[in-house]
């Protein structure tokens, strides 16, 4: 199968007179990569210009997503082939040891076939945007899930469609909030006991919770509809205005190292909403299908998210994961039984 791949590559890259060779093909499930190695004076642009074509000769779902890989020497087209397959979170932990680390989570599952594990205390602060039907709520309670399975772990959840998504979780989370006022006083009690943790660690001769992960329960914060409430934060008529944006950055800026983790998510990912102050301390980005590529610029600082399938379909850029293609993993509405 992955032999055919490669020369219906090799014979897409030929029909149009591309200075290029498919090295390496590989699919899992429904999704697949290929491996370009570029001929001399062949620019990585000229490869992008014919990203269309690309995807006809392939009969694709949607463009592929093209990165570069420097250390392979080589560009990389990520493609889905088939409609996305369900990917059931209780079945993966059930494949898969969880690794080493100080909050690993499950996600879903890479365009490799491999599981795809996100450090929450290495990657502290997200930034998660998708339109409707995209997967982000999905991608949210598959985080919410995780944080479950463990006994070091409180949440705190924002729900500003009025406990709609969170509301099966009210007897599990610290806290639930629904309103502008409320997720204000929220963050300004977690900003107090991230000063008081600070006190201790200075006691105890801590600099940060990834030298002791014992020291603290963790707290993980997901906020569920952001542009809400940061259009809400930006309105003139607000007497508050301005004191949520203040409030997340000042978490973000510290509170990693106290064992504080917060998630943004937003269906709406513009510059009003994600400002600059916001994308500089949410360093993790992940992006399901968005509306159009200047969204995905928002988000990923990089177009691409606009091509993706929906139902889950995502790119994850952190410092570990560059770009990463992978499927979501999904959460049945019935609790999944640990």
């Amino acid at each position: 199968m992955n032999d055919i791949l490669q020369d219906k590559m090799n014979d897409a890259l030929e029909s149009f007179g591309a200075k290029a060779e498919c090295t390496r093909a590989e699919r899992h499930r429904h999704l697949a990569f290929f491996d370009i190695r570029l001929r001399d004076g062949y620019r990585v642009r000229r490869l992008e210009w014919h990203s269309r074509e690309i995807a006809l000769s392939l009969q694709t779902q949607g463009e592929p997503i093209i990165t570069t890989i420097p250390r392979l020497g080589v560009v990389r087209l990520k493609v889905a082939l088939e409609e996305a397959e369900t990917l059931r979170l209780n079945d993966l932990f059930k494949e898969h040891a969880e690794p080493a680390g100080i909050l690993p989570f499950l996600i879903g599952e890479t365009d490799e076939g491999k599981p795809l594990w996100l450090d929450m205390a290495t990657n502290p602060h997200m930034l998660v945007a998708g339109a409707t039907s995209s997967g982000k709520s999905t991608l949210l309670h598959v985080l919410v899930e995780n944080a479950l399975r463990r006994n070091d772990v409180d949440l705190f959840l924002v729900d500003p469609k009025q406990g709609v998504e969170f509301s099966r979780y009210a007897s599990e989370a610290m806290m639930i909030t629904s309103t502008y006022d409320e997720t204000i006083a929220m963050l300004e009690n977690i900003r107090q006991l991230m000063e008081t943790r600070y006190v201790e660690m200075r006691k105890l001769g801590v600099n940060s919770i990834e030298a002791q992960p014992e020291t603290f329960t963790k707290k993980l914060i997901i906020v569920d509809e952001a542009a809400d409430l940061m259009m809400w934060d930006s309105d003139k008529t607000n007497p508050k205005k301005g004191q949520l944006e203040k409030l997340i950055a000042s978490i973000a800026q510290k509170a990693r190292a106290a064992g504080i983790y917060m998630v943004l998510a937003t269906q709406r990912p513009s510059v009003d909403v994600l400002t600059g102050l916001i994308k500089t301390n949410f360093p993790a980005r992940l992006a399901c299908k968005v509306t159009s590529h200047q969204d995905s610029k928002v988000i990923l600082d990089r177009t691409g998210a606009e091509t993706l399938m929906g139902r889950g379909d995502a790119i994850l850029n952190t410092g570990k994961h560059n770009y990463v293609r992978f499927q979501v993993a999904y959460v049945d509405p019935v609790r999944i039984v640990r």
